[in-house]
């Protein structure tokens, strides 16, 4: 896929999704081992670990927008630093936190570097428009990619070095993808008297009623409840009812993942070069809404190697298509903005994920699976409807 980019454009690709990796890495490497280890700390109570594992996210949600704003006006890379730094001090924080309280504290300045929007930006500035969608391909599979290692390797590092020890390697990470960034990622050169739009609150507001943002916020919203869902309650079932121990989980999402990420690089160079998005689109949704069916038709070990096969698919070529959309249909001059609203509905829909999850698990499976498959009924009509109304 690199094959088509400038020797200019793979190096700022490569390098913002390295960026883009190291975030994940400290969501993806401490969600099998985070809870166990906050119950040794001092002054733990059920509560205050759910808080401590949660407060990363709400971090994220409330921030994207802020952050979002301040890289249109000041620009991407400013930002981008600010953010990479607190990210670091978080994790050395949280690596050396003691107690409970200082875990939550530590989390949350984890998530107060949101510069997700920011990072999607800056990819959106400094890439060419008719491969943009397979700069964000890289990006979504680096994330995918990155959550099937970290299933294999956590358990490991935790068992072996500690827990802590995790925190200060995303710390060290985040520090090297910063030095990686401003050495070799250009700041657009993009002025404030060269804008058409400048930065402004209204342009919140114009963005909150603007249908194109709408539909992809529902969508991404949508896709990242779907993924926390799917992976709150699949490893419960491997677990509880197939009686797989956690150390052998990877069996299961390594090669679905994999064989997703080599069946998405077709699709994506066909939405791009024939101008397929439709079409690739609205099979993506497809995929995920087979999955379902699979999930509640089809029991055991293979039918949910099937299901997570299926959803990894068609999650891995919206998680590129959705961003390479909103970048064609937002105002280059309102995209940090843009994208801040974006990532902060994907960070809800996963806490809305999460907590449909634990419904699930305690309700029946099938609050799972028929729900699932009804919203993605819909949201496949939603849609081509969407879709046949664009200019």
């Amino acid at each position: 896929m690199f094959k088509f980019f400038t020797p200019q454009e793979r190096k700022i690709v490569l390098s913002i999704t390295f960026a883009v990796m190291v975030r994940m890495l400290g969501l993806f490497l401490l969600l099998p081992v985070l809870s166990p280890y906050l119950k040794t700390l001092e002054g733990s109570t059920p509560e205050l670990i759910g808080l401590a594992v949660g407060i990363y996210g709400l971090a994220q949600a409330l921030l994207q927008i802020p952050f979002g704003y301040l890289s249109d006006k000041y620009g991407r890379k400013p930002i981008i630093f600010v953010g990479m730094v607190t990210y670091a001090m978080g994790s050395f924080m949280a690596a050396l936190a003691g107690n409970i309280w200082a875990m939550v504290f530590a989390r949350f300045l984890q998530g107060f570097g949101a510069i997700s929007s920011a990072l999607i930006a800056l990819v959106a500035d400094l890439i060419r428009e008719e491969v943009r969608t397979r700069a964000f391909a890289s990006i979504g599979a680096s994330i995918a990619l990155t959550f099937a290692l970290s299933m294999l390797v956590s358990p490991i590092l935790a068992g072996k070095f500690g827990v802590p020890f995790i925190f200060f390697l995303t710390a060290l990470f985040g520090l090297l993808a910063l030095f990686i960034l401003m050495l070799q990622v250009p700041e657009p050169k993009t002025r404030s008297k060269e804008r058409e739009i400048n930065p402004s609150i209204n342009n919140i507001l114009f963005l909150l009623k603007e249908k194109n943002q709408l539909f992809l916020n529902f969508s991404v919203g949508l896709l990242h409840a779907y993924l926390v869902l799917i992976f709150t309650l699949i490893p419960y079932q491997l677990v509880y009812k197939y009686n797989m121990p956690k150390v052998e989980h990877w069996r299961i999402y390594l090669p679905s993942v994999l064989l997703a990420l080599l069946l998405m690089v077709p699709s994506i160079i066909t939405a791009e070069r024939k101008k397929k998005f439709m079409e690739v689109f609205l099979l993506a949704i497809f995929m995920i809404l087979l999955s379902f069916l699979i999930a509640q038709f089809f029991n055991g070990i293979w039918g949910i190697f099937f299901t997570v096969l299926l959803f990894f698919l068609g999650f891995n070529l919206l998680e590129a298509l959705i961003p390479s959309l909103l970048t064609r249909l937002t105002h280059q001059d309102l995209r940090g903005i843009a994208f801040g609203f974006f990532n902060t509905v994907q960070f809800l829909g996963a806490f809305v994920g999460g907590v449909w999850g634990g419904y699930a698990i305690k309700h029946g499976y099938q609050y799972m699976t028929v729900l699932s498959i009804l919203l993605a009924i819909f949201w496949l009509s939603f849609s081509y409807l969407w879709f046949r109304g664009l200019r």
